[in-house]
């Protein structure tokens, strides 16, 4: 039979780790912390997630081995052979679950982990031994032998939050068909199109590292700010421009992804966080969102140095016919000037 010291010891062993995951939480942990209260909320799976990411190990295996003889003997003895196995050791990533945003760094959330009542998880292993009957007097002699399996864990490596990218860009109207450029964007009066590159006005948009792509990204420019599209047409020709077109503007922002907000008495309608930006082509890309939540499939068009966002093309056309020089569809892609990581 195993010692019954060896489970005093086990649990004396775990109640160490209770006691150093008390000491953690001695600092101030304030109530209103928005971490703290995040990780509350989701109690759920927050407790989970902290134990693994603090390394708390799985701390007290308790085995019970209960062999019963009934037997008349001249001589009965006992063997107990106990072996201990030790599992691969197992190194795990701390990977940031989808409830918690990846802004928050690994210090910040270790300190608010550690304000958590974290009691470590208890394994325990149970074996109890058959039962022998022996009816003639016999000398009997048993062995038992009980495996302890106990996990290693030797590495915790908390993956760290991905680093912002911030691109100051030059961007370049090309023709959709042909792939040739007709110049670069620029501040006159609002944003048109210059054939001269240092002249070309500087825009800048942030992507963490870990991503080549992003959408409902914010393009700004100083001078001048949020590019964007009004719908500045008179409200007695349209309602949305879906319907027929607007201008390329510099315009107030809007929350991402939101529907376009209405000034100037319902004349002007305009969204500014339209962009998906391609770091491996290099693409800028569009999305109009209708006031009912709607896509709307929107080309972009240049005319006279200007570029115009177009719904109904046939009433655009029309519209712009004694416009000079071409009017031709045109996709965006941008020229890297500078990149800092934060």
């Amino acid at each position: 039979m195993l010692p019954k010291t060896a489970g005093g010891v086990l649990l004396l062993q775990a109640a160490s780790l209770l006691s150093g995951a008390a000491a953690r939480c001695l600092r101030t942990c304030p109530a209103d912390d928005p971490l703290l209260t995040l990780l509350r909320t989701e109690s759920d799976s927050s407790s989970d997630f902290c134990r693994d990411f603090l390394g708390l190990p799985i701390s007290t295996v308790e085995t019970t081995v209960t062999p019963t003889v009934v037997a008349t003997v001249t001589e009965t003895s006992y063997m107990t052979e106990v072996i201990t196995e030790a599992d691969e050791t197992i190194t795990r990533d701390n990977i940031y679950p989808t409830w918690l945003p990846i802004s928050y760094g690994t210090k910040y959330l270790s300190q608010a982990c550690s304000c958590l009542s974290l009691p470590p998880a208890i394994s325990t292993i149970r074996s109890t031994a058959d039962v022998v009957t022996v009816t003639n007097p016999v000398t009997i002699t048993k062995t038992i032998t009980e495996t302890i399996h106990t996990i290693a864990i030797t590495t915790v490596t908390a993956k760290p939050a991905p680093n912002p990218v911030n691109r100051a860009v030059k961007i370049e109207a090309v023709r959709k068909n042909a792939g040739t450029s007709l110049g670069y964007l620029y501040n006159s009066n609002g944003p048109a199109v210059t054939t001269n590159i240092n002249s070309a006005t500087l825009f800048e948009f942030t992507l963490p590292d870990d991503k080549s792509a992003g959408s409902q990204l914010r393009l700004s420019a100083s001078p001048g700010g949020a590019l964007g599209f009004n719908k500045d047409s008179h409200p007695s020709n349209i309602v949305e421009l879906e319907d027929y077109y607007g201008s390329l503007k510099f315009v107030t922002p809007t929350e991402p992804g939101a529907i376009p907000q209405t000034v100037d008495a319902g004349k002007n309608k305009y969204e500014s966080d339209i962009w998906t930006v391609d770091t491996e082509t290099k693409e800028i890309s569009w999305q109009w969102i209708a006031t009912d939540g709607s896509l709307p499939d929107i080309k972009l068009y240049y005319v006279s140095g200007r570029l115009y966002p177009v719904g109904d093309l046939e009433r655009f056309m029309y519209s712009t016919s004694n416009a000079i020089g071409e009017r031709v569809e045109v996709k965006l892609r941008y020229t890297l000037v500078e990149e800092t990581i934060f």
